[in-house]
């Protein structure tokens, strides 16, 4: 899959559910049907924060939504012997 710019990098939310709806807030939701508003989460979604089960729902419902606009790629906090 290719990205193109303009695009939003976001990475080690860790749990963080309100920074996450704060960056997506700033940054506008992701649309299918324009060129702005994607995203690329760099991984470590959960672990550390109070919130890691609504951060990785969030993610999965913006994925399956927006599934041409948002890329979620795996941290080391998405493997087995992390979580």
């Amino acid at each position: 899959m290719k990205i193109y710019d303009p695009v939003t990098v976001v990475g080690d939310i860790h749990g963080q559910y309100y920074d996450l709806q704060k960056i997506i807030e700033l940054g506008n939701m992701p649309s299918n049907t324009s060129d702005r508003n994607k995203y690329i989460f760099l991984g470590d979604y959960v672990d550390r924060g109070l919130f890691s089960v609504e951060v990785i729902l969030l993610l999965y419902s913006l994925k399956l939504n927006f599934s041409e606009s948002v890329v979620l790629l795996r941290g080391n906090h998405e493997c087995r012997q992390m979580t």
